[in-house]
């Protein structure tokens, strides 16, 4: 928790984003039964969101965007989130679409019967929402999925009182690997607006900038969505009044997801392999195993097999195969076959090469024999 000067009439909201209900869920391998399980706890976590609302008696709720995944939305979603923002009475529900939840002609946001007191900025330019004591929400909205524009570049709230900005964007600061941005923009473009604070959604493990002054934050989504997404998940909660702000984050998701990395080095049985996954059962978590080290090659390693024979233990297992073969190069080249060929030919090249080359080409003889295998062949 953090804040600043002590606040007379204080506004408290409660925010969040990245809820992504909806969700598909095949990249982690689920079947369609796990994956059903996986997106009603998507559900429950809105549903105690609204009730954790309800029981701090907040005067507003905000959503920072992709609250759904608009390809694989469903009416029976939008009437089931009409029916939780119904429940906050007269207390505003303000929402920000985001990249996954656009406001776009199909979108839920269009086709469901909001209650009165849900307002959606659709507009990818900020408007206000007036609460009480002078504090105003300014919101804007994906309209496409493919939104890049700096929203904040040229906005300035001109009038007294405390204002709030509500927005899904990128912290170009802090772009994640692999996370591509949206509506991107900078600390110093907050701080230009003249706005205290602003809550915002797309990454998705939570964080307060500058974390010992926040003027913005991410509260990360409700839940754990994968194992990327490993550690506590949260709640915004934002108190404001008379210009100050204080936000904290508060304790929220129930859902872990756990890695455990298992090294098949100096196994010689599948018995072996069963017994290292079995090791790692946590009836509370979604487990992934990552198998790696050396193979021996007279392990009969079946991915398949392996998953039948643990999963029933496991809330939910994902075993992920990265072991490589044990080869024993010197029996491999006395092979009269056209591995044992391949083998001859990298080791004479072998010979004659050093540093950067060398490594290179001990790579591609690994890589041959996998292929020779059939294996999928990964590429560091």
């Amino acid at each position: 928790m953090s804040g600043n000067a002590k606040m007379s009439k204080q506004m408290r909201i409660l925010h969040t984003a990245d809820v992504h209900l909806d969700r598909q869920y095949s990249g982690l391998g689920m079947n369609a039964s796990i994956a059903a399980a996986r997106r009603q706890e998507l559900r429950d976590a809105f549903r105690r969101f609204i009730d954790l609302a309800l029981e701090l008696r907040v005067d507003a709720v905000t959503i920072g965007g992709d609250l759904y995944e608009h390809e694989r939305s469903t009416l029976d979603t939008g009437n089931f989130l009409a029916q939780q923002f119904a429940r906050l009475g007269q207390t505003p529900a303000l929402i920000a679409p985001g990249n996954h939840d656009p406001i776009v002609p199909a979108s839920l946001y269009r086709r469901v019967a909001w209650p009165p007191n849900v307002a959606i900025f659709g507009e990818p330019r900020f408007r206000a929402f007036r609460l009480a004591n002078g504090v105003t929400v300014w919101g804007a909205g994906h309209d496409g999925p493919d939104l890049r524009q700096n929203l904040l570049e040229g906005f300035r709230v001109r009038a007294e009182g405390t204002h709030v900005l509500l927005f899904h964007g990128s912290d170009l600061h802090a772009v994640p690997e692999g996370k591509r941005a949206h509506c991107g923009f900078r600390p110093e473009d907050i701080e230009r607006t003249g706005a205290q604070f602003a809550l915002l959604g797309h990454y998705h493990n939570a964080c307060l900038y500058p974390a010992e002054a926040p003027r913005f934050a991410y509260p990360g989504s409700l839940e754990t969505l994968d194992f990327s997404e490993a550690g506590q998940h949260f709640v915004l909660r934002l108190d404001v009044g008379s210009g100050a702000t204080r936000a904290e984050l508060l304790p929220f998701g129930r859902v872990r997801y756990v890695t455990h990395t298992l090294d098949v080095a100096g196994m010689t049985t599948s018995e072996e392999l069963r017994s290292g996954i079995a090791a790692c059962v946590d009836r509370e978590a979604i487990v992934r195993v990552v198998l790696e080290g050396l193979l021996e090659p007279d392990i009969e390693l079946d991915v398949p097999a392996l998953y039948n024979a643990c999963a029933e233990s496991f809330r939910f297992l994902d075993i992920v195969d990265r072991t490589e073969p044990a080869y024993s190069l010197e029996s491999l080249a006395l092979e009269s076959t056209t591995k044992g060929a391949f083998v001859r030919l990298m080791q004479s090249r072998l010979a004659s090469l050093a540093g950067s080359e060398r490594e290179t080409a001990e790579l591609a003889l690994r890589f041959g024999l996998q292929a020779f295998e059939r294996r999928e062949v990964i590429v560091p």
